[in-house]
């Protein structure tokens, strides 16, 4: 089994990482030239899992439906579906290893066979 590097499970997320880093910290510090590329990345992941549950925006203070629950890849990092969602709508800073692999494979995610991966 691969083990897949994990972005975007924050803290404050029901499905985050209690020891992760904290999504509010990193509110509007993203390079909001490549926001639309990362978005598009993130949103084209492969699906790792599922989960029957839904996710909303923790940082409104209205409740706002993000969507369902899944875990992507890209056969090398992992993350959860709402991540997209904070890139696009509060500018929320990635780390630059991550950055550099989306953008060294020019934003497109190739073919992956994620029987063989694992968090």
């Amino acid at each position: 089994m691969k083990k897949l590097k994990k972005v975007g499970f924050f803290k404050e997320l029901s499905h985050g990482d209690d020891n992760g880093e904290s999504l509010i910290a990193l509110v509007n510090r993203g390079i909001l030239a490549d926001s639309l590329k990362v978005a598009g990345y993130l949103n084209n992941g492969h699906f790792l899992m599922i989960a029957p549950t839904v996710v909303t925006d923790v940082l409104s203070d209205e409740q706002k439906f993000i969507g369902t629950l899944t875990i992507q890849t890209d056969g090398v990092w992992a993350w959860p579906s709402d991540l997209a969602y904070y890139v696009s709508n509060y500018g929320v800073l990635l780390p630059p290893d991550f950055i550099q692999y989306m953008s060294d494979n020019k934003w497109v995610i190739s073919s992956v066979d994620v029987s063989n991966l694992t968090l």
